[in-house]
C-alpha cells in the first residue's frame, strides 16, 4: 500500500494472490491498529498507510491507479491531444474513453481550453507530482516513525531514488524492507 495508495482491497488481493476473505481479516487488524487508513471513494474504500497522504490526494491516486486512466494521462504527457487522438494512441474507441476523461476532468487532472478541442495535463496532476517530488524527505520521515511507533525500530539501510532499504528489528526477528516512498504510479507519470 505504500507504493499504491489508494488501491482497492480486491486489486491488493489480486496483485498479492491472496484470497480475499483472508487479506481482509489482515486489512482490518491493521487497520484497528491504525497502520492503514480508508477512505470511502464511491463505491469502494480505497486503502492506504495512515498519514501517507491527503484524503483528496487519496482520491486523485486512487483514479489514477486505474490502467486507463494513467495511460491517459502519459499520452497527454507527451502534447495535448484530442479525444479522437487519445483513442487512435491506446487503440481503443473513443466512447470507452469518456467515463476516464469525464473523471479525469473533474479533479482537474486533465484539462480542455475552451477554444480547443484538446485535452491537456491539468493543474491538479502538476500539483500531485510537484508535491511528491518535495515531500521525500518528510515521507521518509513519516514511514520511519510510523515503524518506531509500531516498536520496530528501524534503521535505514540505504537509498535509492524514492526506494528505501530498511531494517526493522521485531519481537523474534530482524527483517529486511524495501520501500517506495513515491507510488508507483506518480514514479512512472512523473518521468
Amino acid at each position: 500500500m505504500l507504493d499504491r495508495p489508494g488501491i482497492h482491497l480486491r486489486e491488493l488481493a489480486r496483485s498479492l494472490d491472496i484470497p480475499l476473505q483472508s487479506l481482509s481479516w489482515h486489512v482490518e487488524i491493521l487497520r484497528k491498529a491504525g497502520l492503514l487508513a480508508s477512505t470511502r471513494l464511491g463505491k469502494f474504500s480505497a486503502l492506504s498507510v495512515s498519514g501517507q497522504v491527503h484524503t483528496e490526494t487519496l482520491r486523485d491516486l486512487a483514479l489514477l491507479d486505474v490502467v486507463k486512466n494513467a495511460a491517459i494521462i502519459r499520452v497527454l504527457q507527451r502534447r495535448a491531444r484530442s479525444r479522437s487522438q487519445v483513442s487512435g494512441d491506446l487503440k481503443v474507441y473513443p466512447q470507452a474513453l469518456d467515463p476516464s476523461l469525464r473523471s479525469l476532468f473533474v479533479r482537474g487532472l486533465i484539462s480542455r481550453d475552451p477554444g480547443r478541442v484538446e485535452f491537456e495535463i491539468g493543474a491538479r496532476m502538476k500539483e500531485i507530482l510537484v508535491e511528491f517530488r518535495d515531500s521525500t524527505s518528510g515521507r521518509e520521515e513519516r514511514l520511519l516513525e510510523l515503524l518506531a511507533r509500531d516498536g520496530l525500530q528501524p534503521a535505514l539501510l540505504g537509498r535509492d531514488g524514492a526506494k528505501l532499504e530498511i531494517e526493522v528489528n521485531g519481537a523474534r526477528k530482524r527483517i529486511r524492507l524495501s520501500a517506495q516512498i513515491v507510488p508507483h504510479v506518480v514514479r512512472v507519470l512523473g518521468r
